[in-house]
């Protein structure tokens, strides 16, 4: 089977627009050089031999020059036609045309992974700069994109070299007969491991956020019921700490929230607070319901985040602080994680502190509910 022969390329605009009005100038130039050819010299024949006798001589020599005059104005008329439709052709498609080939560099670049590329219109029309600007912010949603992909993978490395170097120092010592793989090794190993998993899990967490993948069980619920559940299974560790942790009559006013996934996010909170809050601080959480939200301010006096961080702190694996450079007990993506959690239910959260050593003060945001079960929010 003979394969076909390849398709030639589609005109280009100016073309396409050149060629249409010189077929609309033929067009024109054909009907009007039938009128003057072929009803014109009879009607004016006829009407100079009703009005007065001419010599015969003198009425074909008339004619005659009816019809050079004739002549003379069709391709007159149709040079200085073809000359504007050519010229007014190019006036409009030039700033089109380069537009359009500016588009396609353009394209070409962002392909071949050049996403600091831009388009400028130029002296385009209205619609060519809108279609530059979507194609503009699309360039820069693909660049900031890779940068956060770029950035989490360098962090991703960085923060799995320590586990998996602890597990290989481990291994190697115990082959070379250095360590015994007894109860105590087998736990430290475990630990490691589970780091890792957690790494894993937290990071599937923020990309499911990040793609609007999270699964969400929106209903009212009583703010109390969250509050007083993250804060129970978070005694314990205070206790052991020896922090105090305060939570000052919240209402029971419902909000419109998956109570699992809010628990999270406050758990995550008081988790950061305890690890940044000495022995002998304090930890409270305070609620404030309004008409249209409920805001759950928890507030720590612990070490206090430098004003310079705070805007930060919600990226993936940012550390306001160096000593958390070496935490076990954080992937360092848990604000990041409770970001997308909250701004998922419509809320927000924010980070407060007047710089180290004053404490830190969380607010989260959501939107107050209705009492009662709401069924059109969900299971």
């Amino acid at each position: 089977m003979t394969a076909a022969p390849p398709r030639q390329p589609p005109a280009t605009l100016r073309t396409r627009l050149v060629v249409g009005n010189l077929v609309l100038i033929a067009a024109a130039l054909a009907v009007t050089w039938t009128v003057a050819t072929v009803a014109g010299p009879p009607l004016f024949r006829d009407h100079i031999e009703q009005d007065q006798a001419l010599p015969p001589g003198l009425l074909d020599r008339a004619e005659q020059a009816f019809h050079i005059a004739n002549l003379l104005e069709v391709l007159l008329a149709t040079a200085i036609a073809a000359v504007l439709t050519v010229g007014l052709s190019l006036l409009i498609t030039r700033p089109v045309s380069r537009t359009i080939t500016a588009m396609a560099a353009t394209s070409a670049r962002l392909a071949h992974g050049d996403y600091a590329a831009r388009l400028v219109p130029g002296r385009a029309s209205r619609e060519v700069h809108t279609l530059a600007g979507t194609i503009n912010g699309l360039a820069t949603k693909i660049q900031n994109t890779e940068a956060t992909r770029r950035r989490m993978l360098t962090d991703l490395a960085h923060e799995m070299r320590t586990p998996l170097a602890a597990i290989d120092g481990y291994l190697e010592a115990i082959c070379d007969g250095i360590e015994t793989a007894d109860a105590p090794t087998i736990a430290i190993l475990r630990g490691q491991l589970q780091k890792l998993v957690r790494l894993a899990d937290d990071i599937n967490a923020v990309s499911a956020a990040d793609e609007h993948r999270l699964a969400l069980a929106i209903r009212p619920t009583p703010v109390v019921e969250i509050i007083e559940s993250a804060a129970e299974s978070l005694r314990p560790a205070y206790s052991a700490k020896g922090v105090t942790l305060r939570v000052a009559g919240a209402p029971d006013t419902p909000v419109n929230a998956d109570p699992a996934r809010i628990g999270q996010v406050l758990i995550n909170v008081l988790n950061n607070a305890l690890r940044h809050t000495p022995p002998g601080g304090q930890v409270a959480i305070d609620t404030a319901t309004g008409p249209a939200t409920t805001e759950i301010t928890i507030r720590d006096t612990g070490e206090g985040i430098p004003p310079e961080h705070l805007p930060y702190l919600f990226e993936r694996f940012y550390r306001a602080h160096s000593s958390r450079q070496h935490d076990d007990q954080g992937s360092g993506v848990g604000l990041t994680i409770s970001r997308a959690i909250v701004t998922a239910h419509a809320g927000s959260i924010a980070v407060e502190s007047p710089g180290s050593g004053h404490g830190a003060t969380v607010r989260i945001k959501l939107p107050t509910g209705r009492s009662g079960r709401d069924p059109s929010l969900g299971e």
